[in-house]
C-alpha cells in the first residue's frame, strides 16, 4: 500500500513527487498489485492529477501491476 499525499497513514513518507522512483521500485521488485490509498494529502493537487501521474509512472515501468485506487477525496 502506498499514499498519493506526503505521508501513509501510518506516517511514513508517501509517494508525492517520487511516483516515477516508487513505480520503477515495484516493478523491479516483481509487484503485481498496488493500492494507493488518499492519507495525509495536503499538497492541493487535485486527486485525480496525483493518480494520473501514478498511472503513467506505472505504465511507463512496462510491467502489469494492478493498480487499485482508494479514497479519491477522503481517506479510506
Amino acid at each position: 500500500m502506498l499514499a498519493r499525499g506526503n505521508m501513509t497513514c501510518q506516517r511514513r513518507p508517501g509517494s508525492l513527487g517520487y511516483e516515477k522512483k516508487d513505480a520503477n521500485t515495484y516493478a523491479a521488485w516483481g509487484v503485481d498489485y498496488l493500492k494507493l490509498d488518499s492519507c495525509l494529502n495536503t499538497n492541493g493537487t487535485p486527486p485525480a492529477v496525483q493518480v494520473a501521474t501514478m498511472r503513467d509512472a506505472l505504465n511507463a515501468t512496462g510491467r502489469p501491476i494492478f493498480f487499485s485506487i482508494c479514497g479519491m477525496y477522503k481517506n479510506c
